[in-house]
């Protein structure tokens, strides 16, 4: 039998790192809306560069997506709607991952695009491995939601 200490102990702990999480999700989306949002015809460029979507498309990416990331990353950084937004980062890491990794795979020798001209980095293990990365954290973060959850 569970003593109600050791499910306070827990919860405090699970508090605690689900906050970590999201700030640590919040900054990684803001780190990339604030340079997509101050020069977006870079960014257009680099969601060009994947030659994945037609031009039309395209624009509609350049023009939402960093929005979207800002959006995103002031709700996880303020904590609201914690679960729901968590939920939307992991399937905006997932499709990030996805598109480099075909990217990469398929011999596209591009920049990711990931932070704007600042940090101009090919496609490379440390792109994949951050996107990859902040994906696993966000995938085990929202498995884990469902088991410490208060019911």
């Amino acid at each position: 039998m569970v003593n109600r200490e050791t499910i306070k102990k827990n919860n405090l702990l699970w508090s605690s790192l689900d906050a970590l999480l999201s700030w640590g999700f919040g900054i990684a989306m803001l780190l990339a809306a604030v340079p997509h949002l101050e020069n977006p015809y870079y960014f257009l460029g680099s969601v060009y560069a994947y030659k994945m979507v037609e031009p039309g498309l395209g624009q509609m990416i350049a023009i939402t997506l960093p929005l979207m990331q800002l959006v995103i990353a002031v709700m996880l950084i303020g904590r609201v709607y914690v679960d729901t937004v968590n939920f939307i980062a992991m399937v905006l890491f997932g499709l990030f991952a996805a598109v480099q990794s075909f990217a990469y795979c398929g011999g596209l020798d591009i920049s990711c695009g990931c932070f704007g001209p600042g940090h101009d980095s090919q496609i490379g293990w440390f792109s994949l491995s951050l996107v990859h990365g902040l994906l696993t954290l966000a995938v085990m973060r929202n498995a884990a939601f469902l088991f410490f959850r208060e019911k």
